[in-house]
């Protein structure tokens, strides 16, 4: 995949529903024999060994909402339902909330029908276990839970059916809530939350958008920044990242009780968060797409880190660990976009263009060296890195004086935004272009910001392309405004090899091929006649 490194983000808050029809309800009135029996409804707290990690564990039953049927013989008119709590290393904490489920379901209050997606299914008898914590990767949850019932049941002394709650969950189970994030040191704060910062930044975007919602949620009231809250609805989330279907909240913040003065505290330093919710999208998220689900989320995240000049490489003097934050590089790189807000930094990429057009190869190894041997260097440490004789060196820096700095014999970028578009452009190049006039040719057709963004927007760039619609069905709407032609032999671009580019780009975002193919693609012929259909079908 095309991109450059970046931090690794972390779970937070996560919320969703697990449904299993496996066992029909035996797992249901196994546990609940195993709390009255042996717990007499509630347990006290039960420490046990998961994956190498200790979790204190109690549970708790009560009477619920849901009306017994006939057949289920409980003394009572009401079903109970089922609490499990744990709570793992640091902050990491799952909570379960263990329900039956079956056909025509009614309110023990009124007798009323509670709808239910078991009315619909083949499978007739089921269990919902609604899961929510903090610090768990989504999947943890789903191995966690069994794994505590059988702790349960082993303190219980009671044999519970080891594959209860085990197996494949239902195609209905969901993701409802679902958070990751990054923790910033304090000096960074300003450039998300500042007057001129990137929050503000997607306000103006917004604002001059029809049928825009968004929100901005300001508190203050201890520090600047201790609890913003960017709103984005799913049509205002889809304008910030090209293919992006979700609404999202975009969250800065500091603890309750903000940290007055101990920076060797990571709590003294702030959150950086996006956050999925059901309510901003308008239904809950597939439990099979979770992936591309987490994709998203950091996606938005990484992007807004880099829009806001802020590095996204993974450093401690931008970012702070914490207990659940390790600060570490991203196994799997998310594409960098363009800069949608009306304040791009213009005058910065037109420096840059300007002083690559005639750049020697001794600058270009410079700039190398910089990204690849780390800045702060002395011109001698660039003379022995590069191989180029000092008083070279010294005219190099000299050309680039703008993009680098040489302050007291200690050579760096001139911002973060200079540093992070080489870093691209120096790990897409990859070493393998021979001399400088095709280096900077290659960088100025990748138009500068492009060369350190996806695979996709550089495909979309070349080809005036744009997802004008994502609508809640998955099926996009390509435009492209670039005219092309169904004859190979014609001087306009082929639109076939155009869109198997296209589906290539797409790929290496990391984003499943399928969902382009069943995209309507709109183009124009040189006769000016609109061409429509869907991706597969103009292919085939």
């Amino acid at each position: 995949m095309v991109g450059v490194t970046h931090v690794e983000t972390a779970p937070h808050e996560c919320a969703g529903n697990l449904i299993f029809c496996d066992h029909g309800l035996s797992p249901y009135w196994a546990f609940g024999k195993l709390l009255v029996d042996r717990f007499d409804g509630e347990s006290d707290e039960i420490e046990t060994e998961v994956n190498g990690e200790t979790w204190a564990v109690t549970t708790q039953g009560h009477r619920g909402g849901i009306a017994p049927r006939p057949q289920d013989d409980i003394g009572g008119d009401r079903l109970y339902e089922y609490r499990v709590h744990a709570e793992g290393r640091g902050e990491r904490k799952a909570n379960f909330h263990i329900r039956p489920r079956f056909p025509n379901m009614r309110k023990a209050d009124d007798g009323s029908r509670i709808p239910s997606p078991f009315d619909h299914i083949a499978e007739n008898e089921g269990i919902n276990a609604r899961f929510s914590g903090s610090n768990l990767e989504p999947h943890e949850y789903r191995v966690l839970l069994p794994k505590l019932v059988q702790a349960l049941a082993r303190e219980g002394a009671m044999l519970v059916n080891s594959d209860y709650f085990r197996g494949d969950v239902h195609e209905m189970s969901n993701i409802t809530t679902y958070e990751r994030y990054v923790r910033i040191r304090r000096s960074m704060s300003s450039k998300v939350v500042g007057a001129a910062g990137i929050l503000q930044r997607l306000l103006q975007l917004c604002a001059n958008e029809r049928g825009s919602k968004f929100e901005y949620k300001v508190d203050n009231e201890e520090i600047v920044g201790k609890n913003h809250r960017a709103v984005l609805p799913k049509q205002d989330a889809k304008r910030l990242v090209s293919g992006h279907r979700y609404g999202k909240q975009i969250k800065h913040y500091h603890p309750k009780y903000v940290r007055e003065s101990n920076e060797s505290d990571p709590l003294y330093h702030p959150k950086i968060g996006v956050l999925l919710k059901k309510s901003l999208t308008g239904h809950a998220f597939d439990w099979d797409r979770r992936r591309e689900v987490r994709r998203e989320i950091d996606e938005t995240l990484i992007n807004l880190l880099y829009w806001a000049d802020v590095p996204i490489r993974a450093d401690q003097t931008t970012y702070v660990p914490d207990d659940h934050f390790e600060a570490r590089e991203a196994e799997r790189t998310v594409g960098l976009e363009a800069d949608p807000t009306p304040q791009m930094e213009a005058n910065q990429e037109t420096l840059l263009v300007t002083t690559l057009r005639d750049l020697r190869d001794s600058g270009f190894e410079v700039l190398e060296s910089l990204v690849e041997d780390g800045e702060h260097q002395h011109p001698q440490e660039l003379a022995e890195n590069t191989g180029w004789a000092i008083s070279t060196i010294y005219r190099a820096l000299e050309h680039l004086n703008g993009i680098v700095q040489n302050d007291g014999a200690d050579v760096s970028f001139a911002s973060r935004k200079f540093q992070q578009e080489i870093a691209g452009i120096v790990e897409q190049t990859e070493h393998q272009i021979e001399n400088a006039a095709d280096r900077a040719a290659k960088i100025l057709n990748l138009n500068i910001r492009d060369a350190a963004s996806s695979a996709w927007q550089l495909w979309c760039n070349k080809y005036a392309a744009r997802l004008t619609d994502v609508p809640d069905d998955g099926k996009m709407t390509l435009r492209i405004d670039t005219v092309l032609s169904k004859l190979k032999s014609a001087p306009q671009p082929y639109v076939d090899d155009v869109l198997d580019e296209g589906l290539m780009a797409w790929r290496k975002q990391g984003r499943n091929p399928r969902e382009l193919r069943k995209s309507i693609v709109k183009w124009y012929d040189s006769s000016g006649d609109l061409h429509e259909g869907t991706v597969a079908a103009t292919l085939q």
